[in-house]
């Protein structure tokens, strides 16, 4: 028997942006919920307490600290979301509704949309939002060039948020700790999934929104080096080999095989 119904996990540094992100929840999800929060900095006082919330301490890379989160869950679902985001209202309790409508196995898995830019709570959509995050095509995997393979199925769909069981993503390994930003550890979680049957149903509505840093903007710079010189080469290595077919679960404590501190973020540690 979970402890909760909802396990949301957090990789963090923005701590000034958590209350946002932990208040959104309270209007999103109408169900018992614990928030993961993973992250070398201490909780803000706005959430010392609260007892739904668990801080692990960890100076690692967000994959690596999106994996400890997930070893830590006590929830029967697990969803997660960037720090510098909020979750819509009562979006989480439609996604968990659309996974009940449409499940046939615990396998199964809500994938959801997202838009970017500060003003989205006020229906002003990113332009990057207004003509890509609101498409479905977008959250295909040969949307993004540089994750196209000829061993992965044009139709599979990306997870960059989304709803699954807790036990389920447990049960493949979670996310690979080799990779170091979330997105393609997403990606390859989603390609391995769909490749063991998991049925990916697209809620229509999206359920997050994110500021919009492009680049080397401010704090994202580790985030977008980490993706062009580390996850999407690795991606392309592990999936431009016909062994990749054979690629379904992961070690589930691959996060301890990653560094402990994450260079690219904390040189000075």
């Amino acid at each position: 028997m979970s402890k909760y119904k909802l396990s949301i996990i957090l990789p963090g540094i923005r701590t000034s942006k958590w209350k946002k992100f932990y208040d959104s929840i309270l209007t999103s999800f109408s169900d018992s919920f614990e928030v993961v929060i993973v992250s070398p900095y201490d909780l803000p006082d706005s959430l010392k307490d609260y007892d739904n919330i668990k801080l692990i301490k960890d100076f690692g890379s967000p994959a690596r600290c999106q994996q400890i989160g997930l070893v830590n869950c006590e929830g029967e679902f697990v969803t997660w979301g960037a720090d510098d985001g909020w979750f819509y209202e009562q979006s989480l309790d439609k996604a968990l509704a659309h996974w009940y409508a449409n499940a046939k196995s615990d396998k199964d898995i809500v994938t959801c949309k997202y838009f970017e830019g500060e003003k989205n709570q006020q229906g002003i959509l990113h332009s990057t939002g207004t003509t890509e995050l609101s498409k479905d095509y977008y959250y295909k995997i040969n949307h993004a060039a540089g994750l196209r393979s000829c061993f992965i199925p044009d139709d599979y769909w990306i997870l960059n948020i989304g709803i699954a069981k807790t036990s389920y993503v447990i049960e493949l390994g979670g996310w690979d700790s080799s990779f170091e930003a979330t997105a393609v550890s997403h990606t390859d979680f989603a390609v391995r999934s769909q490749r063991d049957g998991s049925k990916y149903f697209m809620l229509p509505t999206p359920i997050f929104a994110c500021d919009h840093m492009p680049g080397t903007s401010g704090d994202h710079a580790p985030i977008h080096y980490a993706h062009i010189m580390n996850d999407e080469p690795l991606f392309k290595k592990i999936y431009n080999s016909s062994s990749c077919m054979d690629r379904i679960k992961i070690e589930l404590d691959s996060w301890k095989s990653a560094p402990s501190i994450w260079k690219r973020r904390f040189k000075d540690v």
